[in-house]
């Protein structure tokens, strides 16, 4: 699957750098740079033998040891975070809005205040960890006007982001999708509108009844299906994004031959 990420980013992108981060089992790191290392301009594993729960809540930290240890010496402005569960069927410098340099994209970018009652990660057994973030916040940096979320699913973040971000205090309070957005406001990051992702927020009430259409780039696990994309990829002015999809997307003749040899071979 990552290969087939991996051939259809170079497809479309073919000027542009990719950086391998990879964060499974460090003992598993070799396999795969040997096997992906073709298809990257760079290849960094995380060494921690963290479990993956501890990963997937903090992503922006292997990011950040990502620029701390590897990426900042790499030749780059800013970088475009694809997920291994991202497809993306057209050119970034299309799909993504102008971005100017030092400048920041965050998918789903809105004010915390509109998603307070009813988001998870503001609610329930998040809440006093939520609270503990916006006090420590406030005890360093003093009140932030209009705190923002994301959802942490489309991400362009500028070198500076990450020079700031590596020297946080606490790291782990939080959880990513409003911690970075609100660290980017302290630090006086310009952030965009999200015009590319504009991703469904599976529990605002005022979002229950959208079409099929609008639930193509969301943060739930329940992934989507290949149908669906591939009709709206290819239907003009359809959505060009597409979020979570753990499969094989078939892009050209080889994925076409590996999607009907991964979904018909026998048990």
């Amino acid at each position: 699957m990552c290969k087939n990420r991996l051939r259809l980013w170079h497809r479309l992108n073919p000027d542009v750098a990719i950086y391998g981060l990879y964060g499974g089992p460090p003992a598993d790191s070799g396999r795969f740079v040997r096997e992906l290392g073709a298809y990257l301009d760079d290849f960094w594993a995380f060494p921690l033998d963290r479990n993956p729960e501890w990963k997937w809540r903090n992503g922006d930290l292997l990011l950040t040891e990502w620029f701390v240890e590897h990426g900042q010496v790499l030749p780059w402005d800013s970088i475009f975070v694809a997920q291994w569960d991202t497809v993306a069927v057209e050119p970034l410098g299309d799909l993504l809005p102008p971005l100017r340099e030092g400048e920041m994209l965050l998918s789903g970018l809105r004010p915390i205040r509109e998603v307070e009652s009813w988001w998870q990660w503001t609610q329930g057994s998040y809440r006093p960890e939520y609270e503990k973030f916006m006090g420590s916040v406030r005890a360093r940096y003093g009140e932030v006007s209009e705190p923002l979320c994301c959802q942490f699913i489309g991400v362009v973040a500028p070198r500076q982001f990450f020079a700031r971000y590596s020297s946080i205090d606490e790291p782990e309070l939080g959880f990513l999708e409003y911690k970075v957005p609100v660290y980017a406001q302290i630090f006086g990051i310009p952030l965009v509108a999200d015009t590319s992702f504009r991703p469904w927020w599976a529990e605002d009430p005022a979002t229950a009844g959208v079409k099929r259409t609008e639930r193509l780039v969301h943060a739930w696990p329940t992934q989507l299906r290949l149908s669906m994309m591939l009709l709206e990829g290819h239907r003009p002015g359809g959505r060009r994004v597409f979020h979570p999809y753990r499969g094989i997307y078939p892009h050209d003749p080889r994925a076409l031959a590996e999607l009907f040899r991964h979904r018909f071979r026998s048990p």
